[in-house]
């Protein structure tokens, strides 16, 4: 018998046999009551906020977008697919991004879009590609740029975003310039437009407020209000003359400091004085393109986009706490993703320190569209709660993919360094927990949980029709079996039960006769495990026959590796499950 099958037996039978009952076969721990109304709150769930940066664009994720982004694509040379690292390393140019290409696609200009969007095309995903607005772009792949050697050197070529002549597309190298409407009508030409298989969303660069310390040798000064303004429309009406169907995401904010006052841009107390109205740079900016697409007759701004890493500090004071043993900095992990929409909630941060304004952060973004640029979209292109190797980063992931769907959100994207492979699981429990391409339905109904910090809960149908929900339900309780009794408002017939626990990260399929669930027409019993993920799929029809019964030699088999499941240790299993991994280098950014 192959190892592989046996690991995979054992943490599932360990699940199967564990989920939610104690030894003597009794739920212990407390009961959450969670109430569905199919009929009430039905609101479009945005497949694109099951999304993922490019760094996991080819790992085991069912994702439904990618995004090609970050602080390495601000000086990425299109033309010659050189980048630099910036502040990130040592201000290295090379060509990282072209390491997970073939030969050929190496060699032909805009190789990192290229592969984004064959590997979008594989996935059915939509591709976002980032566009270079900083000033300036790697000219070479020569390695470590010293501060002699800053923008403008001949270590760098200058970007400009309109060629103002005719486009060709085998750009001249020689030149020291990079056209940006040239970048795109190339895309166009090679790939087709945004409707007809092509890049269908140009992000306006990355974290532009950050450009005088992420690339000190391209923009040493601090970015102003007025200049990301001016680019970012300059930019939106080259790419609308090119590509009209084509989404425009920006500005790609750092976090809460860039959303208040620009991360201290020089020129933000011009612009207060200018219109005291304006809240945070984020009501600026909305009302600066909607001014634009007033004078232009066009749209130039079609989703905002921001960045959001929680500031959160774990019970032991620390940012970033990774202390996933700990049943205080576990709980207190787990309830930042309140920041997001609980106006009850308030994180231990430096934002809380400074007055917390904006917080919960939805809210206040959607304010602000609704204020000054109605019907701009959403998007969170860069997010990470963290827990990549452990089953609270599951949890997390998963609660924040129900809070996306549920305050409408319209596109989202995880950054995460390495492999976080429990936050990948996360979304294929959104985006094919059975292995088949089924996921969670895409209208969101009605769905309260009494004891959201023990746990959440969100539920879809399908369309219009109610003969099926899927249901995603959290428990964070540390050590503690938790009951949810579930009101479905309508009778179902079955209910087959999917899951993350901390065994393993992957979602297991617990069968459709699963001792954890109890359906009595219009209510379901379900117990379980701590710190666990559940997907309930309860249908009004009762499933196939079941299959025929297993052959006497996959009967031995089966029987013959009992003794070796039951006999792995909770401790061991987790070991086994974890596989030693590496700790993740996170990214942390600036106050």
């Amino acid at each position: 018998m192959k190892i592989k099958r046996i690991t995979a037996l054992a943490a599932a039978v360990i699940t199967v046999f564990g989920c939610g009952l104690t030894a003597s076969g009794e739920a212990s721990g407390r009961t959450v009551n969670i109430k569905i109304d199919t009929s009430k709150e039905r609101t479009a769930v945005s497949p694109l906020i099951y999304g993922v940066n490019a760094e996991l664009m080819e790992k085991d994720v069912a994702c439904k977008a990618v995004r090609t982004g970050g602080n390495r694509l601000s000086a990425y040379n299109w033309e010659t697919n050189a980048s630099n690292a910036g502040s990130d390393w040592k201000n290295v140019s090379d060509g990282y991004l072209t390491q997970n290409v073939t030969a050929e696609m190496k060699e032909k200009p805009g190789c990192a879009a290229l592969k984004l969007n064959e590997v979008c095309a594989e996935k059915g995903a939509y591709p976002l590609m980032t566009l270079q607005l900083a000033g300036y772009v790697s000219a070479d792949m020569d390695g470590q740029v010293t501060k002699e050697q800053k923008a403008p050197s001949d270590r760098w070529n200058k970007v400009e975003l309109v060629k103002g002549s005719e486009f060709t597309l085998s750009p001249d190298l020689n030149d020291g310039t990079v056209y940006m409407d040239e970048f795109v009508n190339y895309l166009v030409n090679t790939l087709g437009d945004s409707q007809h298989g092509g890049i269908k969303g140009y992000s306006l660069d990355n974290e532009p407020s950050l450009w005088s310390s992420t690339h000190s040798l391209v923009h040493p000064k601090k970015t102003t209000c007025e200049e990301i303004v001016e680019k970012s429309v300059t930019m939106s009406k080259a790419v609308k003359a090119i590509d009209p169907g084509a989404e425009i995401f920006g500005p790609a904010l750092f976090g809460y400091g860039a959303f208040t006052n620009f991360a201290g841009a020089p020129d933000w107390s011009k612009v207060k004085k200018q219109d005291p109205g304006y809240r945070w740079f984020i009501d600026y900016y909305l009302d600066e393109m909607k001014k634009a697409e007033e004078e232009n007759g066009q749209r130039l701004l079609d989703v905002l986009d921001v960045h959001f890493y929680t500031e959160a500090k774990g019970a032991c004071g620390e940012r970033y706490c990774l202390h996933f043993t700990d049943p205080d900095c576990v709980k207190k992990k787990l309830d930042s993703t309140r920041s997001f929409w609980d106006d009850t909630y308030r994180e231990d941060s430096w934002i809380t320190d400074t007055g917390a304004e904006f917080l919960p952060i939805l809210p206040a973004l959607k304010s602000s569209i609704d204020t000054y640029y109605p019907g701009t979209k959403l998007a969170i292109t860069e997010y990470d709660f963290q827990g990549a190797y452990d089953v609270c980063g599951a949890i997390m992931e998963a609660d924040t993919l129900g809070i996306f769907a549920k305050y409408g959100v319209y596109a989202a994207n995880l950054f995460a360094m390495g492999d976080p492979q429990y936050q990948m699981t996360a979304i294929n429990l959104y985006t094919n927990y059975d292995g088949k391409g089924s996921g969670f339905g895409d209208t969101l109904v009605s769905c309260e949980s009494d004891d959201i910090e023990t746990s959440t809960a969100y539920a879809a149908i399908r369309g219009d029709s109610e003969d099926e929900i899927t249901l995603v339900v959290t428990n964070k309780a540390f050590s503690e079996s938790t009951t949810a009794s579930i009101d479905l408002g309508g009778e179902y017939k079955n209910a087959h039960l999917y899951g993350i626990n901390s065994m393993a990260a992957q979602v297991f399929d617990m069968t459709d006769s699963s001792p954890a669930v109890r359906l009595e027409g219009s209510r379901v019993t379900l117990e379980m495990q701590p710190r666990t993920v559940s997907m309930l799929v309860l249908s009004k029809e009762k499933p196939a026959a079941a299959p025929a019964a297993a052959s006497a030699s996959e009967k031995s088999e089966k029987s013959s590796s009992l003794p070796l499941i039951l006999g792995i240790s909770g401790g061991t299993a987790a070991l086994a499950a974890a596989g030693g991994a590496l700790a993740l280098r996170r990214r942390q950014k600036n106050n």
